[in-house]
């Protein structure tokens, strides 16, 4: 198999320490198998998706749809452990990939959460890689949470619903899932809503006192921020972002 002078010398740069810069980073904002890897040893880096994973190599290609097979012993361990994540997902569908959870708070709501379909709460998950989530802590038999409710959902549309790093999963305090039904239904509600019995200890243990309000946490479940204006706690991930 004859491969070409420029796919040598990219795959060369990765294993031997040059570094390139390649278009299309902004790419990673809406496929979230897009990574930069790092060779140990050179310390150099490359953005790709990993098409292929076997027990010694992982194939990538580029953003300039270049291929490279990485031996998984020069990748860093930060890397490593990436893959062992996303093992599962590697080679499939992107559809898929929102489906792997990022984190202990995804790890704790994988398999727990409803969302509405046709009128009806049907168990589904949302996005289980984010980064961030806002636990929406509020219940339909609350005033102040009925008038919070259809501006939430604006704001959802608007700012969280193709946005790859933030997910809002509604603790709804509700005692029943036909009553959180009804008011999902009655509302259009677009989260997935986690029902009072499933409320995980993460969730637990970031509870307010009084609702509606919205909590940011980190996917480690670490609180950033809390509000009752969901634009809001989506601007603040910038700003934690900035302040590191």
């Amino acid at each position: 198999m004859k491969f070409s002078p420029l796919r040598i010398l990219l795959a060369s740069a990765f294993l031997l320490g040059t570094s390139f810069c390649f278009a299309g980073s902004s790419d990673a904002a809406e496929d979230p198998s897009l990574r930069t890897w790092t060779n140990k040893g050179t310390g150099t880096t490359v953005e790709a998706r990993p098409i292929a994973l076997n027990m010694k190599t992982v194939k990538l290609v580029t953003t300039a749809k270049k291929p490279i097979t990485m031996p998984l012993e020069k990748l860093s361990e930060e890397d490593r452990a990436w893959l062992e994540e996303h093992k599962e997902v590697i080679g499939k569908p992107l559809s898929e990939w929102s489906s792997v959870p990022s984190g202990p708070v995804a790890e704790e709501m994988k398999g727990k959460t409803y969302m509405l379909d046709n009128g009806k709460l049907k168990k589904k998950d949302g996005k289980l890689n984010s980064r961030h989530f806002i636990l929406y802590f509020s219940a339909s038999w609350c005033g102040p949470c009925c008038r919070n409710a259809p501006h939430s959902v604006e704001a959802y549309n608007k700012a969280v619903k193709d946005n790859p790093d933030v997910e809002v999963i509604m603790c709804n305090l509700d005692q029943n899932l036909e009553t959180a039904q009804k008011w999902a239904a009655a509302n259009n509600m677009p989260w997935p809503v986690l029902l009072k019995k499933d409320l995980t200890e993460l969730a637990r243990k970031v509870a307010p006192r009084g609702i509606p309000t919205m909590i940011l946490v980190d996917k480690d479940g670490k609180a950033i921020q809390s509000s009752q204006d969901m634009e809001q706690l989506v601007k603040a991930i910038g700003s934690s972002r900035s302040s590191r």
